[in-house]
C-alpha cells in the first residue's frame, strides 16, 4: 500500500510518491500561492526567503536546525499558517505522524479556507490506511481550490486503492465474475501505484 505524495520529494521539490504520492514539494507554500490569489481563491501567502531556507533544511534532513527556525518564528507569530504548515511537514518527515496530524488538523480548524493542510492531512491518513477519511479531506481540498493539481492526483490514487479493495472483496465472494481478476490485475500493475509514494506540496 502506498502513501500519497509528500511535500519536498519529486525532482522539483506534498509529492503525501503514492504523503503524501505525499511526491515532491509543498504546493501549499509553492507557486500555487499567487495563482490562488489571482483567481480569488484563498491560498497560502507568498512564501518568504526564511520559509524557503527552512524548507531546504528539511529537505536535507537538518531537522534540528529547521525545528529551531520554526520554533523561533512561531514564538513571534504563533498563528502564522505558513510556519505552522512547515511545522507539520517537519513532524511528518521526522516520523512524528500523530503530532503532524494534530498540527494539520489545527490548521484546517483555524484556516478552513486553505486547501494544502487538507491534502497533507489526507496523505497522513493514507499512510494509516484510512482511505475514506483521506478521500473526504482531499475532496474538501479540491472544493477549496478546484485547480489544485496535487490534490486531484492524490484523490485519483485514493479512488484507485478503494477500487482495488472493492475488487479484492468481490474476488473473495462466492462465484466471482471472471472479469474481476482481470480488472484487479490491471489496477495492481499500474506503475504509479507500485511505487511507494510519500506526501508533499508543490
Amino acid at each position: 500500500m502506498g502513501m500519497i505524495q509528500k511535500p519536498f520529494f519529486r525532482p522539483a521539490l506534498l509529492c503525501l510518491t503514492l504523503v503524501l504520492p505525499i511526491s515532491a514539494a509543498a504546493q501549499a507554500i509553492g507557486p500555487g500561492g499567487p495563482a490562488g490569489l489571482l483567481s480569488g481563491r484563498p491560498t497560502m501567502p507568498v512564501v518568504s526567503p526564511e520559509i524557503l531556507e527552512t524548507r531546504d533544511l528539511i529537505t536535507r534532513q537538518r531537522w534540528s536546525e529547521a525545528a529551531e527556525r520554526i520554533d523561533g518564528a512561531l514564538a513571534k507569530r504563533p498563528r502564522d499558517p505558513q510556519w505552522r504548515f512547515l511545522q507539520g511537514v517537519l513532524l511528518a518527515e521526522m516520523g512524528q505522524r500523530a503530532d503532524a496530524i494534530s498540527v494539520f488538523e489545527s490548521l484546517t480548524e483555524d484556516f478552513p479556507e486553505l486547501a494544502e493542510p487538507y491534502n497533507n492531512l489526507a496523505a497522513l491518513y493514507v499512510d494509516q490506511n484510512e482511505l475514506q477519511k483521506a478521500r473526504l479531506l482531499l475532496e474538501r481540498a479540491i472544493m477549496n481550490r478546484p485547480e489544485y493539481a496535487l490534490a486531484h492526483e492524490n484523490l485519483a490514487d485514493v479512488y484507485t486503492w478503494l477500487a482495488i479493495q472493492s475488487y479484492q472483496n468481490a474476488d473473495r465472494a462466492r462465484q466471482p465474475s471472471p472479469s474481476i481478476k482481470l480488472k484487479l490485475e490491471h489496477l495492481q500493475a499500474t506503475p504509479a501505484l507500485r511505487a511507494r509514494r510519500v506526501l508533499t506540496n508543490r
